[in-house]
């Protein structure tokens, strides 16, 4: 014991400098990250639903989320003088989130406190819990690894202060499979209230916090203890979460109004909320409002919960991803973002270290003997990956943030043991983070936006364009001096683009090609052919997708004619026009 008590010291003495550096490093990558990239489209949303609850005391917007984060990430708000949005239906949401928009300097102001809010309340919470689990699973070494690994992984680091509910449900998961591990080993109320506790906030901030529900009683029926002290323990784990989320739905719905809060449940079950549920719910209105009655709290989140599984049955967002689109899942998608979104450095230590065991193990055993403190883990896992592989979200990398720490922990504990990689696995993940600022969404793991990246376009949505360049797209209009910028970036509303770009000017099929400057969204390059390309029955509204793609394919293929000025904030591809064109002109020259 005090042979491995040297150890251990030996290793952080020899490794504080990196391991101090790798701290620093990932801090400023957060700040840099809170500050640098704009506000995502789901995470303005996030956040006026938050401001309806903390101003209003009205929990009426984005239903399809618990409001634990929202509440937190929207409390800044109410340090300023006036509102930030008047009280919305749920109808309303749209022209919400552009009232945000038009006052660019209040928002600034909240989102950067709302961030570094997310950042302290769920973004270190996750990382403390990172190292706890490292530490369970291979001493403290392991648990410094793995919480390096990642704060300074570039798929990861973007996400972390989004006001969105990835993070938090992520810490939430970690938390609770270590919770999970420590009452195998020690099945105390007392530990198996903690997990009651961390299971809340994970059902409190997102509905896929459900998926920790084998791991959390296969945990608890493990337990050496009778069967009545397991069965008592599970029913205290029950009441703690249960008694958290109402609590939370408590706090959003603080004035609470029956009237409105009835009406919103109609909305969602008539598909006239922000759920496309057609009409698969509309049977559940009754019984939802018949809840609602008696507890309305419940009722939001059971509306939630339903409208979050009916949407993802139906199929709605169209995913895209090498070339094709679809509103269908793909069993391999998730896989393929992993492979692209890792970085390759974790990649490669994890095929060596694959290797290495493979070589070392005994030939008497040649099967992994899986310990019981691993059972939660790899429940919780398997669980996860399996709702992702069947699921119709197949939407971003932060969708798999919960078990990314989970997945990184076989390298950590590989590299603790190994003093030769902790320093240039370490090295190479902070340099390749810094080399990406603050562009670490739109990359993947060959080489950035290189032109030499076979990888560069492969996926869409939160994997590459999330609305979360346009504060880089200003910086690089400044620096170019463009004082006037065309914008094709279909379905954006021009309130959010003035608020970065007020100099900027949203165009569409339906105007005529100017001298100028023009920046085109790589949506329009990924989505117009991909969708023009699709199979009907792959594709949720195929015919108003076609459509839209149609009326923009003459028009981008004009603006595309110009003089290419290559991509700019990573997202926008830039072209410049000496002379005025129109879309006819361009097929009459053709």
């Amino acid at each position: 014991m005090q042979e491995t008590s040297r150890t251990v010291t030996s290793w952080f003495r020899g490794r504080l400098a990196i391991a101090a550096a790798g701290t620093a490093v990932a801090l400023g990558l957060q700040l840099a990250a809170v500050r640098a990239q704009s506000l995502t489209g789901d995470g303005a949303y996030h956040l006026v639903a938050g401001h309806q609850a903390v101003r209003y005391g009205q929990n009426l917007l984005n239903l399809e989320h618990p409001p634990l984060v929202k509440l937190i990430a929207a409390a800044p708000s109410l340090l300023e003088d006036r509102p930030l949005v008047p009280p919305a239906r749920v109808e309303q949401w749209r022209q919400a989130i552009n009232l945000a928009h038009r006052n660019p300097d209040v928002l600034e102001r909240v989102v950067l406190r709302g961030r570094l809010l997310v950042l302290c309340c769920f973004a270190l919470p996750l990382l403390a819990a990172c190292y706890a689990l490292g530490t369970q699973f291979g001493g403290a070494a392991c648990g410094l690894v793995l919480t390096l690994l990642t704060a300074l992984s570039f798929s990861v680091v973007p996400q972390l202060s989004l006001l969105q509910t990835d993070t938090a449900v992520a810490a939430a998961f970690v938390t609770t499979v270590v919770l999970c591990a420590r009452y195998v080993r020690l099945p105390t109320l007392g530990n198996a209230a903690l997990i009651g506790l961390a299971f809340g906030v994970a059902i409190s901030v997102k509905f896929s916090g459900l998926l920790l529900v084998p791991a959390v009683v296969i945990s608890l029926l493990m337990a050496a203890r009778p069967i009545r002290i397991r069965i008592a323990h599970l029913v205290a784990v029950a009441a703690l979460a249960v008694g958290l989320v109402e609590a939370t739905y408590a706090a959003a719905n603080w004035r609470y109004d029956s009237a409105a809060g009835r009406q919103t449940i109609r909305s969602y079950c008539r598909a006239a909320g922000t759920l496309k549920v057609t009409d698969r719910m509309q049977p559940l209105e009754g019984p939802l409002l018949a809840v609602e009655e008696a507890d309305p709290r419940l009722a939001q989140w059971l509306l939630g919960a339903v409208g979050i599984v009916t949407q993802d049955r139906i199929g709605v967002y169209p995913s895209y991803a090498f070339g094709t689109v679809t509103s269908q899942g793909r069993w391999w998608y998730y896989p393929a973002v992993l492979l692209v979104k890792t970085p390759v450095a974790i990649l490669v230590a994890a095929v060596v270290l694959a290797i290495l065991w493979w070589r070392r193990r005994s030939p008497g055993k040649p099967r992994l003997e899986v310990p019981r403190l691993a059972v939660p883990l790899l429940v919780t896992v398997a669980m996860y990956l399996a709702a992702a592989m069947t699921s119709n979200y197949n939407l971003s990398v932060r969708h798999l943030l919960p078990v990314v720490p989970m997945l990184y922990l076989p390298v950590a504990l590989g590299v603790a043991r190994s003093r030769a990689a902790f320093i240039p696995l370490v090295a190479v993940l902070a340099v390749e983070s810094l080399i990406l600022a603050p562009l670490w969404m739109s990359a993947t793991n060959t080489w950035w936006l290189g032109d030499s990246n076979p990888t560069r376009f492969s996926l869409g949505g939160g994997d590459l364009e999330y609305g979360q360049n346009f504060i880089q797209l200003a910086k690089e209009t400044r620096r170019r001096n463009i004082d006037s910028l065309h914008v094709l970036y279909p379905v954006l509303e021009p309130a959010v683009l003035a608020a970065y770009l007020p100099d900027a000017r949203l165009v569409g099929p339906s105007d005529e090609i100017e001298p100028g400057w023009y920046a085109v969204n790589a949506t329009i390059e990924q989505l117009v052919p991909a969708v023009l390309a699709a199979r009907p029955e792959s594709l949720y509204n195929y015919r108003g997708l076609t459509e839209l793609a149609t009326r923009w394919r003459p028009f981008w293929e004009a603006v595309a004619a110009g003089e290419d000025r290559g991509y700019v904030a990573a997202t926008f591809h830039l072209y410049h026009h000496q002379e005025p064109r129109t879309p006819r002109s361009l097929d009459s020259e053709k």
